[in-house]
């Protein structure tokens, strides 16, 4: 498993131009603006996401997961190689950026560290069950169809939270206080929440794309 990460690593450092252009947006609107901390943070950790996934379709040029699987490694391996390159390349960002952030922050004085660290762990949690979705359709799927699979799913969600947000507005107004307890909760228990949903999609995500990469052939 180190090799496939050790290759994975080298395939980010041969694009690091490309990557640190598009990251180089999001330092740009850190030092103009006083309250960009947050908003550099997020962008940094979902752009990580997609640096990393990426390396699945590299992998794919010209039969190179023929050659792969000719080295003495398995595919649950090479599974397990892209979870922990994905998971740990966000964590990374996540920190960097988060550096970033409280630097600017210090300059400015505009904006609260503590809401900054929650900003950035919920777009860590965030960015890293995403990456359960997109990593087994980027093994499922070629990159471009992956792409509009992705996107679909996206929109499903947003049409279903959409009309869930609807019929809890009906909900509310018939029958009056709804889900006050919602409020209730503090910080704590709201993150203790997001990781065990996070934990949950991990582990189901992980068996899907085994399962799919089992089904292969190369």
């Amino acid at each position: 498993m180190r090799g496939l990460l050790m290759k994975d690593l080298e395939l980010i450092k041969i694009n690091m131009r490309m990557y640190l252009a598009v990251f180089l947006i999001g330092l740009i609107y850190l030092v103009a603006h006083e309250n960009g901390s947050t908003f550099f943070v997020a962008y940094a950790i979902f752009v990580s996401i997609g640096v990393s996934v990426g390396t699945i379709s590299y992998d794919g040029y010209h039969h190179g997961m023929k050659f792969l699987m000719t080295l003495p490694v398995t595919k649950k391996q090479y599974v397990q190689s892209k979870y922990l390159l994905s998971f740990g390349f966000a964590v990374l960002v996540s920190v960097i950026s988060l550096l970033l952030g409280m630097i600017r922050i210090q300059i400015s004085g505009k904006q609260e560290a503590e809401d900054l660290l929650i900003s950035a762990g919920t777009a860590l949690v965030i960015s890293c069950i995403i990456l359960c979705g997109m990593i087994p359709l980027r093994l499922k799927y070629e990159a471009e169809k992956s792409r509009i699979v992705m996107v679909a799913a996206v929109a499903v969600i947003f049409l279903v939270a959409a009309v869930c947000k609807e019929l809890y507005d009906v909900y509310q107004k018939s029958f009056g206080k709804g889900l006050q307890f919602l409020d209730t909760l503090s910080g704590w228990q709201i993150a203790v929440g997001l990781i065990v949903v996070m934990m949950i999609c991990l582990a189901v995500s992980v068996k899907v794309s085994e399962r799919i990469m089992e089904k292969k052939e190369f």
